[in-house]
């Protein structure tokens, strides 16, 4: 595929990925391939959850309800008489201010019951404290143990008490109600017993004031003569006479001394008459005045004698409707309940914890990666061989290729092998070079596989390692044998002789330029293997013989030609390689191979000319990978009918 091509591919796939939205089944995908992350924070949570509720302290819980009277009894300090008020909103809120104030709670730490609780009683190693404080420490403990609310518009008020003693909180709760009732009758029996107090002290003093004004008033009658009642009469009737007495002796000569004389006691009856008159208007005065004062002492005594009837039956200004019981088991920590949630917030932050990682991570997973890291197809998936045996080995690849040749493994190879020999039909020889970007990515294995997988098919084919830096494939391809110097060629063949025999192979010309054969074997039918080694480098003279000797005549003898090169990241031995080859297979290890890694390579073998087909996957595990997201050509039968034992 050309640069132009890959462009317009990336473009097509940035048009797709833009108009795709993850559905189910990728949401399910990255949870698989995040499992152990999200299984690891469900784990740790859920055990730190556990430890915790196992050391936290238990609390009990427990309610007790009062409700206020619709109305409520005072006393009018205007009137000093019992009068009757509705119940607001205003007053039902100040009630709650009041029993969750400090002097209520210091009432309330006075009844018996709470008294000498242990909660409220300091350790015996505690500091010294003095009264003061332990009294502030008391209020402060039941404060922070119990809760006052009003449920919407009722008159009801709940109390909730909650501490770690059960007896102790149903005390708590039910000391509220009780002490909130026997306080509001206090109140109120002190209210109305201060009003009778102050109308006795009125009333005794009224009492002596009227005592006094009676005595001043008899006083002031008898002091006065008001006590005669003939004595107006007297005066009204001498005054008469001395009238006419002196109106007689004024026309009568020689009687001016008897006229003087009766003038004079005239003048003193006018005199007393007026002084009577002024002495019964203010006796007057004095009686209406007295009469107001007893009026009054006859009201407060009323008053007095009403508010001492109805001491003993004002109405209670609440009810304990709910008596708190000794709860059985604790409200906190309610095991099965704390671990329920604490299981779903742990779930999901797992689940946003695995798509934050999975969004975060540069790994290769699915074909749609590949394609839009390096804008070319993946041909296929090689499934990890499953371990086998008592020791749980894996075998070889050519060897478990002839144990399972109806596996998931054997046809994920034939349909990589499918695609590449369709591609390339019109070659003589089709040259396949297989690399990877880094060491242990599956490249040596993938090399023998398909080549085994080919030779299974009848074809005859070579594998041409040029890797000479490892013995992976060496390692793979006859257990046990190992990469020798040229120096040593006799004891290299008879390595090579334990792996089935030398193979006849062209010679490369002169070993004195750089170049050899280190071993030439026949693996299988069809299926030979040759190690080239190197005295120095695989430098551009080894790279000008093997394509001016050796290429030509493999290509005429094999159907199909692999080279395994080192990783390129590693060596440039791929690059220099790559443009002998009709074809480049990039091995990319399923969810452990990089975006940035894959880009790298394909960038370095693409400027050395490289003709790169696509990609493989290897070491996919078919159990946690779908099929239409990472492998081609092979349908969901195979899945099904060819499952990894």
């Amino acid at each position: 595929m050309t640069a132009t091509g890959n462009l317009g591919a990336l473009e097509v796939y940035d048009t797709q990925i833009s108009q795709e939205r993850m559905g189910l089944e990728g949401l399910l995908l990255v949870l698989r391939r995040q499992a152990r992350i999200a299984v690891l924070m469900i784990a740790t949570i859920m055990g730190a959850a556990a430890f915790y509720l196992q050391s936290v302290e238990e609390l009990y819980v427990t309610r007790a309800t009062i409700v206020l009277t619709p109305s409520e009894t005072r006393i009018s300090r205007t009137a000093a008489q019992l009068e009757t008020f509705d119940v607001s909103r205003s007053i039902v809120e100040t009630e709650l201010d009041v029993l969750r104030s400090r002097q209520f709670a210091a009432a309330l730490a006075e009844q018996p019951s709470l008294a000498t609780r242990f909660i409220f009683v300091p350790a015996p190693d505690a500091p010294a404290m003095s009264a003061t404080e332990l009294r502030a420490r008391t209020i402060d403990r039941l404060l922070a143990s119990y809760s006052v609310f009003r449920s919407g518009e009722s008159l009801a008020i709940e109390i909730v008490a909650e501490t770690p003693d059960p007896e102790l909180t149903a005390a708590i709760a039910n000391g509220v109600a009780q002490t909130y009732i026997a306080r509001s009758e206090r109140s109120q029996h002190a209210e109305i017993q201060q009003s009778i107090a102050f109308l006795e002290t009125r009333a005794t003093g009224m009492s002596a004031k009227l005592s006094e004004m009676e005595l001043e008033f008899a006083d002031y009658v008898r002091a006065n003569g008001l006590d005669d009642a003939d004595r107006l009469d007297r005066l009204l009737w001498e005054e008469m006479r001395l009238s006419a007495i002196v109106d007689a002796l004024e026309g009568e000569a020689g009687q001016e001394a008897d006229l003087v004389q009766n003038k004079a006691a005239l003048v003193e009856i006018g005199r007393r008459l007026r002084e009577h008159t002024a002495a019964t208007l203010t006796l007057g005065r004095m009686e209406r005045a007295l009469k107001l004062e007893q009026a009054r002492y006859q009201n407060a005594a009323e008053r007095l004698n009403e508010l001492e009837t109805q001491l003993d039956f004002v109405p209670r200004s609440a009810r304990h409707v709910t008596v708190a019981r000794v709860p059985v088991e604790p409200a906190w920590p309610n095991h099965a309940v704390a671990l329920a949630l604490c299981f779903v917030a742990a779930a999901i932050l797992a689940f946003v914890t695995a798509l934050l990682t999975e969004s975060l991570s540069r790994r290769v997973w699915t074909e749609a990666d590949v394609l839009r890291i390096i804008g070319l197809r993946n041909y296929g998936t090689v499934p990890r061989i499953p371990r086998r045996g008592i020791r749980l080995r894996r075998p070889p690849p050519l060897e478990y290729l002839s144990i399972d040749p109806k596996s998931f493994y054997n046809e994920a190879l034939r349909g990589i092998l499918t695609l590449l020999l369709k591609k390339h039909a019109t070659k003589e020889a089709k040259v396949l070079m297989i690399t990877s970007s880094l060491p242990d990515e599956g490249k040596s294995e993938g090399a023998l596989s398909i080549a085994g997988s080919a030779a299974r098919d009848g074809l005859r084919v070579l594998i041409l390692d040029l890797d000479v830096h490892q013995e992976s494939a060496l390692t793979l391809a006859c257990a046990g044998a190992k990469i020798l110097s040229p120096k040593n060629l006799a004891e290299q063949f008879d390595k090579a002789k334990a792996c089935g025999g030398p193979t006849e192979v062209p010679s490369s010309g002169s070993g004195d330029r750089g170049f050899a054969f280190d071993i030439s074997a026949k693996l299988a039918d069809g299926l030979d293997f040759i190690s080239v080694g190197a005295r120095e480098r695989l430098n551009f003279q080894v790279l000008h013989d093997v394509e001016t000797n050796l290429m030509p005549e493999l290509r005429r003898h094999y159907d199909l030609i692999l080279f395994n090169v080192p990783p390129a990241l590693v060596f440039n031995d791929a690059c220099r390689f790559g443009t002998l080859a009709d074809a480049v297979l990039i091995v990319v290890k399923w969810g452990q191979s990089q975006a940035d890694e894959l880009r790298e390579t394909h960038d370095r073998l693409k400027r050395s000319g490289s003709n790169i087909t696509g990609t493989v996957f290897s070491g996919v595990d078919p159990r946690e990978q779908r099929r239409y997201r990472t492998g081609a050509y092979l349908g969901g039968a195979a899945y099904a009918k060819y499952r990894l034992s």
